[in-house]
């Protein structure tokens, strides 16, 4: 946890294998900010009530998430990371981590999102396009039932981060910033867990200088390491994405056709 407080501690809704909610923790701990972190996420097998569309075998091994109370309290969609400050709340990883940004105002001069207005809004432009090429591909590489949509995913998603890529510079973070921007913590969750790809589907990412360089910087960076969930278990979470089990948001989302930013609270729920 991180030493220095802003006025209050922030009350963090976050899951040790969530990398949605890991960039949250990676612009917290760079930004030094204090805060109770809350394991709110988990899983559960849940029983069959014989009026679905399938026979309870088929239902039997599907594992569904459990919510903390006090998430669903500040959150009623239940998603992560939430963040809490009084009766203040914020949701969604990228808004959490622009939030963070300017709360960290008060201890840090450190800045995810640029001062320069231009600049600035060249990072959100790929922040959003990082999380839609990238990081979306990664679980139609995981869902998707069918080799050539799996195939495909994975063609995509090795297009996108040569297009991230492009915008590096030799020992710089993105766009040549000498330190890492929202653009390497929407990435660096998801870049980390790339060998799920090839532990699951055989998908192992072909050599990129620029990208293999900036990936290794950012693991280097002080405050990362412990901030990255176990191999070995984290395989062991993923394979409920790999086999089918996982019903979540993002896994329903991707197994009705959509992509994994493009869940629905009502459909997927």
């Amino acid at each position: 946890m991180a030493a220095a407080a802003v006025s209050r501690r922030l009350t963090y809704y976050s899951a040790w294998f969530c990398p949605f909610a890991h960039r949250t923790t990676l612009a917290l701990e760079h930004h030094g900010l204090e805060y109770e972190w809350v394991e709110a996420l988990g899983w559960e097998t849940r029983q069959a009530t014989g009026a679905e569309a399938f026979t309870a075998t088929e239902r039997r091994e599907w594992q569904y998430h459990w919510k903390h109370p006090d998430l669903l309290k500040a959150n009623p969609d239940g998603m992560i990371p939430t963040l809490v400050l009084g009766d203040k709340t914020a949701t969604e990883s990228i808004a959490c981590m622009e939030l963070i940004d300017d709360l960290g105002r008060e201890t840090s001069s450190k800045r995810l999102v640029p001062e320069d207005p231009w600049l600035a809004a060249d990072v959100r432009v790929w922040a959003e396009k990082v999380n839609k090429t990238i990081c979306s591909e990664y679980y139609n590489c995981l869902v998707k039932d069918a080799d050539v949509d799996r195939k495909e995913a994975f063609e995509r998603l090795v297009n996108a981060r040569d297009a991230f890529a492009e915008r590096l510079e030799a020992s710089s973070y993105f766009a040549g910033r000498q330190e890492p921007s929202l653009v390497d913590f929407v990435l660096l969750p998801y870049a980390y867990r790339f060998y799920v790809l090839d532990h699951y589907r055989g998908f192992t990412l072909p050599p990129n200088d620029k990208y293999d360089a900036w990936l290794d910087r950012c693991l280097a960076m002080p405050g990362v390491e412990k901030t990255l969930p176990d191999r070995d278990r984290y395989l062991k979470h993923i394979d409920k994405y790999a086999t089918g089990r996982a019903r979540s948001k993002v896994a329903n989302a991707v197994r009705r056709g959509k992509s994994a930013h493009e869940y629905d609270h009502s459909l997927d729920g």
